[in-house]
């Protein structure tokens, strides 16, 4: 959220184009950015309302964005398709469900920062090779993608690294080389021998 602008920072500077982020004009740059937060919250609306974010509802984005995050068949199998309605009074919808239309949400009009928190903790195998696959489509239009995840499955579609410990950067570098690295640190723990524990007299 810090990179997005939507908290404040407390030390450093975000920066998109050179330029700070606050210094941007919020409803410029929005359409510009994509965001699936680690909570998914749908509003009260058509489904259709939702992925287009309640803007103005342009039925070709709406169904391109459906289909880059893999849940176009699914919103088919809705009572009223994209016309659904949704949110607190709507349709109840699974986690997965949920999680699979914030996506398409997060992918509409082909932004080029997309943020991704958690994006595969409700997703089935279906939906994960779904999440994959938009990914890659996403790097292919030449977006940045950032993915926050402890699920390593995702892993694959990644081209750098940056590992938090403790609230700190830990590491960073090409995937590859950061994955190697913890393997040897892994194997290096595991080979420590401990100390034999002493009886207090």
């Amino acid at each position: 959220r810090v990179i997005l602008g939507i908290w404040p920072h407390a030390a450093g500077d975000v920066r998109i184009d050179g330029a700070a982020i606050s210094h941007w004009n919020r409803e410029e740059l929005g359409p510009h950015l994509g965001y699936l937060p680690q909570d998914i919250e749908l509003f009260s609306g058509t489904v259709a309302e939702n992925i287009a974010r309640f803007g103005e509802v342009e039925s070709e984005k709406v169904i391109a964005a459906a289909k880059m995050a893999g849940v176009h068949e699914l919103i088919l199998e809705l009572q009223q398709g994209y016309d659904t309605p949704i949110g607190q009074s709507g349709t109840v919808l699974s986690g997965g469900q949920r999680q699979r239309i914030g996506l398409a949400r997060a992918l509409y009009d082909e932004p080029k920062l997309v943020v991704l928190d958690e994006p595969n903790s409700n997703l089935d195998e279906k939906g994960e090779a779904a999440l994959l696959q938009a990914v890659n489509k996403l790097q292919q239009n030449k977006a940045t993608v950032l993915l926050i995840t402890h699920r390593s499955s995702v892993l694959k579609s990644v081209n750098k690294m940056l590992v938090m410990r403790e609230g700190a950067l830990w590491m960073f570098g090409k995937r590859d080389e950061v994955i190697a690295e913890l393997g040897k640190q892994k194997k290096a723990a595991s080979n420590v021998t401990p100390l034999p524990s002493q009886t207090a007299k």
